[in-house]
């Protein structure tokens, strides 16, 4: 008969095997779980990846074609149809009918520099009339009179005028790149042609992340790896087989385990005008080998021990301890050190007086992607421009989001003025590469403050502070990367003193004024016109050049009754000259966030409404920038302004992120050149170019063209003869306040007026 002390000391041993059984059992569980959790998680990632790479595929065919139709618009082409005598006879060298041909496809290389290396016109028997490799024309002996034989030739005449033909990416003989072909049919007097032009397939390739994640594009009739995140682009393929079941599978979508990695999959299929059949995939390594994911096999076995309690209680308590620790020196939304955790390593890296330097680097017009696309799309840019700044920072660098929601810090220990200097500019090189954010292409600007310890700050604080200042600078003055300047630092204190300063100004004081610089009719002489330029004359500080407060303001809330002081001085003004029988339309600038205010447009109509000024005496100016910070929205409120009236201009064309499609329908009226340009002109052959093709594309667009920056009668003289329409310059005036207008404009109208006679 078995004792009760045996049944006692056996229930004890099934109890406590039991409790373990029970205890494995949960890990287990748990560890499935978790696993199950971070393969779905990792799906879902993959997935999001894929969604932004097909919408990047599909936008770059639709960039293709809408690139290929404007083109198509554009008259050269039928006027060289309609230009009386042969082929022969019209491509002879440095002939004016060829030169438009030349400058047309060389300009369509000029607005998307290293997308399109090649482009030519190409009559209906297969020969060439004028092809363009990297911006240098072909000569008449070096064109081909085969191109009948090449693979997009028949299929775009079989289609006709006005549709698009995207032949299967090849090798380009020209560029030796793969590529794609766009090509459009031109009719014309009897006459059928094509423009044909290659986007480089390399455009395409997403770069491999830290975490293994790459993306393809496999060519689903041979199973081809065509382009790949960890490979150079060619079109013979990387050789790599690993997508082959898929390609096999014929799928149109999926997620798949290739191997040792997880793939998610979209087919794109060809059409009738698009002969690429496309696999884009996007691929990371596969979460895990077993339930044992993130467990030792010593941790496993301690499960079956006495002090499994003891070490799980201590396990918990560490992740946590760890958790509320990278809480308090990480930030939430990006994952870099914030600035508790930037201070503390910047403060150990300056100990015993070693160098070091600290950037500070600010997103300019952030706050319009939250405005415009939402906070949900501005978080998905700000994690993108960490992941940028972690990548292109040096292995000894920290890089860290503090203060505001768009200001990132870098450590740089051991850095001398050279060293931080070349890792700024590296830095905001890579944030100035277009940001896809979901279906949308997000361009961003930024500047960059910088620091040096111990010169400019011996603790973690002072040298934050003074990289700040630095950064404040740089934006006031219009400058990439600013180095600190203990001249130059009013810092807060003085900033905000010079913003109270101005809200003054506009509200009661005398202080603001409007000058007035003429613009010239190059075929008449005569007065077309008057740009107002802001002037501030401070009660102590003197004269504030604009280049200080106006980016000042565009970075508050005060660049909008700003605005609307200059609108009123201006408006009054104009009507003031219309009352005296010499109407002179006036021309003022915008900033983007008038362009983005829906009631901006109304607003104007309300002052033309109660001074009585006609619409057509205002125009408004404003840069290729702004018109393509929000297109959509800034298009709103130019169609309402043009509808009512009022002459739109682009400023400064050629120094901003031109787009030929949005400036074929953004409803302007005038392009004005850069100064830099027109300045360039006489000694440099690129800018003469550039100026003559601005000129032809304003004019095909039925757009008037101002040359800003005119300063001699030799630049005269080459605008006349490269058929631009108005100039304005130091060489008919500067700018100047009213009544010095008012009497420059009686001499310069006398003067004129004999010269006439």
């Amino acid at each position: 008969m078995i004792g009760w002390s045996a049944v006692i000391r056996h229930a004890r041993a099934a109890a406590f095997l039991t409790g373990l059984l029970v205890l494995v059992f949960s890990v287990f569980s748990s560890a499935l779980v978790g696993r199950d959790k971070q393969v779905a998680q990792q799906d879902h990632a993959l997935g999001l990846t894929l969604g932004q790479q097909v919408a990047a595929v599909k936008n770059y065919f639709e960039q293709s074609r809408a690139i290929a139709e404007v083109l198509a618009d554009s008259p050269v082409f039928i006027d060289f149809f309609q230009a009386p005598g042969t082929t022969e006879e019209k491509i002879v060298e440095g002939g004016p009918v060829l030169e438009r041909v030349d400058d047309a496809l060389a300009y369509l290389e000029q607005l998307y520099p290293s997308r399109i290396g090649e482009a030519c016109f190409v009559d209906s028997s297969g020969r060439q009339i004028a092809r363009i490799v990297n911006g240098i024309p072909a000569k008449t002996a070096e064109l081909r009179n085969y191109e009948n034989k090449t693979q997009y030739f028949t299929p775009t005449l079989n289609l006709g005028p006005e549709r698009v033909y995207q032949a299967q990416a090849y090798t380009s003989p020209d560029t030796q790149h793969a590529v794609i072909s766009n090509s459009i049919v031109i009719s014309a007097s009897g006459h059928t042609g094509i423009v044909h032009f290659e986007m480089a397939l390399d455009a395409l390739r997403m770069p491999a992340t830290t975490s293994g994640r790459a993306a393809s594009i496999i060519d689903a009739g041979t199973g081809r790896v065509m382009v790949d995140s960890r490979a150079a682009t060619t079109t013979s393929g990387t050789g790599d087989r690993m997508f082959d079941p898929i390609v096999t599978d014929g799928g149109l979508t999926g997620t798949t385990t290739l191997g040792d990695r997880r793939v998610a999959y979209q087919r794109l299929p060809a059409t009738l005008n698009n002969a690429n059949d496309w696999y884009v995939a996007v691929s990371a390594p596969v979460y895990g080998g077993g339930w044992t994911r993130g467990f030792s096999v010593a941790s496993l076995a301690l499960l079956l021990g006495a002090l499994l309690t003891i070490l799980i209680s201590g396990l918990s308590f560490f992740s946590h301890s760890r958790s509320v620790r990278r809480a308090a020196t990480h930030d939430a939304l990006t994952g870099l050190p914030n600035r508790a955790l930037f201070t503390e390593r910047t403060q150990a890296a300056l100990r015993g007086g070693r160098p070091a330097a600290a950037l500070i680097v600010n997103l300019r017009g952030f706050r319009n992607v939250n405005d415009v696309l939402g906070h949900k799309h501005g978080d998905q840019l700000l994690n993108q421009v960490a992941q940028r700044l972690v990548k292109a920072a040096p292995a000894d660098a920290t890089v860290a989001r503090v203060g505001g929601a768009d200001d990132f810090a870098v450590l740089l220990p051991g850095a001398d003025l050279a060293e931080a200097r070349a890792a700024a500019e590296a830095l905001l090189a890579v944030l100035h590469r277009t940001f896809m954010i979901d279906e949308f292409h997000v361009d961003v600007e930024a500047n960059a403050g910088m620091a040096l310890a111990p010169e400019h700050g011996a603790d973690a604080e002072t040298l934050l502070r003074h990289a700040d200042s630095a950064l404040h600078l740089a934006k006031e003055q219009g400058s990439a990367v600013q180095q600190y300047d203990p001249a130059s630092d009013g810092n807060t204190a003085s900033r905000l003193e010079l913003l109270g300063d101005l809200r003054r100004a506009i509200g009661t004081d005398d202080q603001l004024s409007l000058h007035y610089q003429p613009k010239v009719s190059l075929a008449t002489g005569r007065v077309t016109g008057a740009e107002a330029l802001i002037r501030w004359q401070h009660p102590v500080r003197g004269k504030v050049f604009p280049d200080v407060f106006i980016p000042m303001a565009e970075s508050t809330s005060l660049i909008h009754p700003l605005t609307s002081h200059v609108l009123e001085l201006a408006v009054a003004q104009a009507k003031s000259w219309a009352d005296r029988g010499t109407p002179i339309p006036v021309a003022v600038n915008l900033s983007t966030r008038c362009l983005l205010d829906p009631g901006f447009a109304a607003q104007v109509f309300g002052l033309l409404y109660r001074t009585g000024l006609p619409a057509h005496l205002l125009k408004l100016e404003i840069t290729e920038s702004v018109a393509m910070a929000d297109p959509e929205k800034a298009l709103t409120v130019l169609r309402a302004l043009h509808d009512g009236g009022i002459s739109l201009s682009i400023d400064d064309f050629g120094t901003g992120h031109s787009s030929m499609t949005y400036l074929q329908h953004l409803p302007v009226d005038e392009l004005k050149i850069d100064k830099s340009f027109v300045q360039a002109m006489a000694t440099s052959h690129g800018d003469e170019v550039l100026v003559r093709t601005a000129i032809t594309l304003a004019h095909n667009l039925g757009l008037s063209v101002v040359a800003e920056g005119v300063e001699d009668d030799a630049a005269v003289v080459a605008l006349r003869v490269l058929g631009c329409d108005v100039a304005q310059g130091y060489h008919y005036a500067r700018p100047m306040p009213a009544a010095d207008f008012d009497q420059w404009f009686a001499d310069y109208t006398a003067r004129l007026a004999v010269t006439v006679a």
